[in-house]
């Protein structure tokens, strides 16, 4: 297994990690939970309707807000049809790019692709980021809203590609 792997796989778990635990960090400690919101507020615009909470009364993980209310409370307690949800600190695009990064990165290993230091052609990753390119595009004009799900799809799809471009130059740049 190639050291920039081995980086690659360990940046993500890291950064990855408080994004999903934020609604359990916030519960335990609201400011706490301010502070993983404010420290992804970088990586993010954080608006409600484009985010993701989850709902302890129900147990669910659900919209924030309603989709094109452009709300950005940049709070991690928000408060939807009158139930309290958590919110993860990242919209859902950037949850399927980030979760599905990482899951690439996993799949790499079984593929015994984790050594490459030679990256795919690159239209495969222009391919992969048409859908996110598609839905961002479209929504930025005014033509259609997305919604959480199509979000976390497209992303997800942009996410699983990466890791298959990013690995091998890292490998490479390690070997140096």
């Amino acid at each position: 297994m190639e050291t920039g792997y081995k980086i690659y796989m360990v940046f993500m778990a890291l950064f990855l990690a408080p994004i999903l635990l934020a609604p359990q960090i916030t519960m335990a400690s609201e400011s706490m939970g301010q502070l993983v919101q404010d420290a992804y507020r970088l990586t993010c615009h954080q608006i409600d309707s484009r985010s993701i909470c989850f709902f302890p009364a129900t147990g669910e993980y659900g919209d924030c807000a309603a989709q094109g209310e452009m709300a950005n409370t940049r709070k991690p307690i928000v408060t939807y049809n009158g139930i309290e949800g958590y919110k993860l600190p990242v919209c859902s695009r950037d949850i399927g790019i980030y979760v599905f990064a990482l899951i690439s990165g996993m799949a790499m290993y079984f593929m015994k692709k984790s050594n490459d230091l030679q990256t795919p052609h690159p239209i495969y990753f222009i391919i992969a980021l048409i859908p996110v390119a598609l839905d961002g595009g479209t929504q930025l004009i005014g033509l259609r809203e997305s919604t959480n799900l199509l979000r976390l799809i497209t992303g997800g799809i942009a996410g699983f590609a990466f890791p298959f471009f990013l690995v091998p130059i890292m490998n490479r740049l390690m070997k140096k």
